[in-house]
């Protein structure tokens, strides 16, 4: 799986499996971006909470239902992303490195993003172990991607 940005110009990302679009992401804002997201069977908004709250909620578009709230204000670089449906996942990443990963609270990598170029135009995405049993992945996937984008 991968992330592109079909065009440098736009804010648009497309999340491309063998060719195919799977899933679509727009961010919006500089300094503490949103995103709107489509796929998996799903909308999702992307919102900064209070201003400098370093909290970030995903919300379902129809119902307006918070699904998520990932809270990096202990590091720049890392976060903790607890879902409505009671998991709990870290965020590590690395700028330099050019990389991120969700892992479970034991250290188990769940989902890991490589990104390449200068702004972050795209990303390989592997879904590993447990991480494929997530009924919350679409957004996951979104929200990371979201956080590399506009946070990390």
């Amino acid at each position: 799986m991968r992330w592109v940005k079909p065009s440098m110009f736009g804010n648009e990302y497309e999340l491309r499996l063998a060719g195919r679009c799977v899933a679509t992401l727009t961010v919006s804002g500089f300094f503490r971006p949103a995103g709107h997201g489509e796929g998996g069977g799903g909308c999702w908004a992307v919102e900064p909470l209070q201003r400098d709250s370093g909290k970030i909620v995903v919300r379902a578009d129809k119902s307006l239902r918070d699904v998520g709230v990932f809270d990096m204000s202990l590091s720049d670089h890392a976060g903790i992303l607890r879902t409505s449906e009671g998991h709990v996942l870290i965020l590590n990443s690395d700028f330099w490195k050019g990389n991120a990963e969700f892992q479970s609270p034991t250290g188990e990598p769940l989902i890991r993003f490589r990104f390449h170029g200068l702004f972050r135009p795209s990303a390989e995405v592997e879904i590993l172990g447990e991480g494929k049993c997530l009924r919350e992945l679409p957004w996951i996937l979104m929200l990371g991607w979201c956080l590399i984008v506009g946070y990390l």
